[in-house]
């Protein structure tokens, strides 16, 4: 190989290196034609590339109340809170976004001390929560760069079904949901909203035939004795034939409903058809 050549190739090195994406990198098949935006999930986010810091978010009607926890320069342990509205962002790819300052606070009492209210807040550094989907997100503070963060799935099994595209965990599910339709109106109109319960069968990779490759979770009408249980809907991700990244979608009755992976987690997921219609399945065995 002659200098020219190893200087390319350490020149691409270099610049591939100073371009790699901290945290997971979560395609999103569909996306451009999606209008909704789900709130983001509550609870804990992290970086599973670099595990031991994150934040916590708590979000009640479009309010994000959170705290980040993580070290500071000396490898000492530091918590710092944060809070602020959800905006609908005009950026490409974002679907809420929040700039807010951290607090901090400091001279509180210890665990089991009297209590002694704790001085501040003093402002620090601006943290910026960019959400990409439901559970994806670009968090970045100050001038430090921006980390990808998914929330912790830990309470139930999982799995990275497309480990070569992505290290997104996927659920196992067997489980029931309630589940709910919308139609596309605005103003909302709940009256035409329908709900039920939906039993979600446990994930399952079919690997012959035409299907090779699909994560199928299957989904039933309980019948009653002495009838059977009917399977009449299912949830397929499989490979987009154009750009190769997993995606799914939500088959039931005559309408198909597009779900980026990261609307889809332990807990819930989301859906949206193509004239705008939504269809959104909360886990019942967590409440």
């Amino acid at each position: 190989m002659n200098k020219f050549i190893i200087l390319c190739v350490f020149l691409f090195w270099i610049g591939a290196s100073a371009s790699a994406q901290e945290g997971p990198f979560v395609p999103c098949v569909g996306c451009d034609t999606l209008i909704h935006a789900p709130f983001p999930e509550t609870g804990a986010w992290y970086n599973p590339d670099q595990s031991g810091s994150g934040i916590n978010l708590e979000i009640q009607g479009g309010k994000l109340v959170g705290y980040y926890y993580g070290y500071d320069a000396e490898g000492l342990p530091e918590w710092q809170l944060f809070n602020g509205m959800l905006i609908r962002s005009k950026q490409e790819g974002v679907q809420w976004e929040l700039e807010t300052p951290l607090l901090q606070f400091k001279n509180g009492n210890c665990t089991g001390c009297e209590y002694l209210p704790p001085e501040g807040p003093v402002e620090g550094a601006t943290i910026r929560l960019e959400f990409q989907k439901r559970n994806y997100m670009r968090l970045t503070i100050g001038d430090d760069p921006s980390q990808f963060y998914v929330p912790i799935m830990y309470g139930s099994p999982g799995r990275r079904y497309f480990e070569e595209q992505t290290p997104y965990v996927f659920p196992k599910y067997g489980a029931d949901f309630v589940l709910i339709t919308k139609p596309n109106s605005d103003p909302p109109e709940p009256w035409n909203w329908t709900s039920g319960i939906w039993p979600v069968g446990i994930g399952r990779v079919i690997t012959g035939g035409p299907d090779k490759g699909e994560l199928v979770y299957e989904t039933w009408v309980h019948q009653g004795p002495p009838g059977p249980d009917v399977f009449v809907d299912l949830i397929v991700c499989e490979l987009d034939s154009e750009s190769s990244q997993p995606g799914c979608v939500i088959r039931r009755g005559d309408k198909e409903y597009t779900m980026p992976i990261a609307n889809m987690s332990d807990s819930r997921f989301f859906g949206e058809a193509a004239d705008g219609s939504t269809i959104e399945g909360y886990r019942l065995d967590y409440d």
